[in-house]
């Protein structure tokens, strides 16, 4: 089981990822700030067109939670803000609806599917 935490003021992505989530059996956790996240967790998935959420705030967090895998989501993906997310720590960055639709492929790949 995997334990997730998800970062996002959609509540409409919000509650869409979490059904998929738990479906998978996984548990999840919706973090309202960005001080609430926790070392117990696996992945934290977080909205990177929130506009609190900038590039220095990834590598923050990588440096406080250095075992947490970061996975960005965006609208529509930008080459910069690409670039720079993934510079800053981001494993990947997808688009909403390309990790909605293969949410359980992408915890496989990173072997986050009931093994940890």
């Amino acid at each position: 089981m995997s334990n997730i935490l998800l970062y996002t003021n959609d509540l409409e992505l919000g509650t869409t990822l979490s059904e998929r989530l738990l479906h998978g059996n996984n548990t999840i956790m919706f973090v309202e700030q960005l001080h609430d996240l926790n070392n117990d967790s696996n992945l934290l998935i977080i909205d990177l067109d929130d506009i609190e959420i900038k590039p220095n705030t990834i590598v923050k967090i990588i440096k406080k939670y250095s075992t947490l895998k970061v996975v960005g989501i965006m609208k529509e993906i930008q080459k910069k803000l690409w670039n720079d997310y993934r510079n800053a720590g981001c494993e990947m960055i997808f688009l909403r609806s390309v990790l909605i639709k293969n949410i359980d492929t992408i915890l496989s790949n990173y072997n986050l599917d009931n093994n940890e």
